[in-house]
């Protein structure tokens, strides 16, 4: 990469951003782990741009050679945006190069579920995940749950509600076992060990009566899971909460994923790493994490946090 930037102080000029001392380190930091917590409306997503045109500009990495990832694809496209605008300011990108065959490539800046799904598209098979898999969308994800639950026979104590409100907790449910990566055995166990040690305990009470009837009812719910997973594979189909879950089992279990992935991109952006589920942390940890030093930059506000 020809060098572009060698002085920090040049980009406040080319940005046209009064940077602070602290937002600049942040920038300018060598390419090694490193985290941001800052607040809203600091300039978290302002200061991540800026870190691409540094690294870029003074050298350090090519542009196809930066993966940013965030939630939203609004946020996405904004960080997207951003970054764009940024390289050419600085020279780095052209609007319209003489050469399109010999101009630089664009950051890989996707959404979480995105990056999953694209590392499943390329890694699946490693796990059995066969290519054409399909994505179910959210009024398919319904059906197919109200079918299981309209065509299921019981006998169910606890499972009293409507036929809506009853797949809203089974997709409830199948989603946070995926996104918490327990798998539906796990959670029984866990449920029917509950029990038997509530079993002739006095719950003196309402709130306490509750606690064995929503393990009752969970127990009822993880067999009407287990019939959704069934169908999903049968048919060959995944949801958001799969991708994420599996592809989480591939950073976790193929180590080679990884070293193909921080080969591919030397430098990595996390955005809102603050809402990361179960699956996401392991997913990001195993690709990029373990002590393997990659140049990481997560950047978040913990007081926003989704998860408390």
């Amino acid at each position: 990469m020809p060098v572009h930037l060698s002085d920090p102080g040049q980009l406040k000029e080319l940005l046209g951003i009064p940077f602070t001392a602290e937002q600049l380190a942040c920038v300018v930091a060598p390419p090694s782990p490193q985290v941001i917590v800052a607040g809203a409306g600091s300039g978290k997503t302002t200061v991540m741009a800026a870190r691409v045109v540094w690294l870029v500009g003074s050298g350090q990495v090519a542009p196809e050679q930066v993966l940013g990832l965030t939630f939203t694809n609004k946020a996405a496209g904004e960080l997207s945006e951003r970054v764009r605008k940024a390289l050419l300011r600085a020279g780095i990108a052209e609007t319209d190069p003489a050469d399109p065959e010999a101009a630089p490539g664009e950051p890989r800046i996707s959404t979480y579920h995105a990056f999953a799904g694209r590392l499943l598209t390329d890694h699946g098979l490693r796990l059995g995940i066969e290519p054409d898999v399909r994505l179910l969308a959210d009024a398919t994800r319904f059906q197919l749950a109200a079918s299981v639950v309209r065509e299921a026979h019981g006998p169910f104590e606890e499972l009293t509600a409507s036929v809506p409100t009853l797949v809203e907790q089974l997709l409830a449910l199948d989603s946070e076992l995926a996104e918490h990566l327990v798998a539906p055995g796990e959670l029984r166990a866990f449920d029917t060990g509950l029990l038997a040690e509530l079993e002739g305990v006095r719950l003196g009470n309402e709130q306490l009566r509750k606690v064995p009837r929503a393990a009752r009812g969970r127990r009822e719910l993880l067999g009407l899971v287990a019939e959704y997973r069934a169908r999903k594979e049968r048919h060959n189909r995944l949801d958001f909460g799969d991708q994420v879950a599996l592809a989480a089992r591939l950073a976790r279990d193929v180590p080679e994923v990884g070293r193909a992935l921080r080969e591919e991109f030397p430098v990595v952006l996390l955005d809102e790493y603050q809402d990361t589920s179960v699956a996401q942390r392991v997913l990001l940890s195993g690709l990029f994490g373990g002590g393997t030093g990659h140049a990481v930059t997560a950047v978040g506000d913990p007081c926003q946090a989704i998860y408390g």
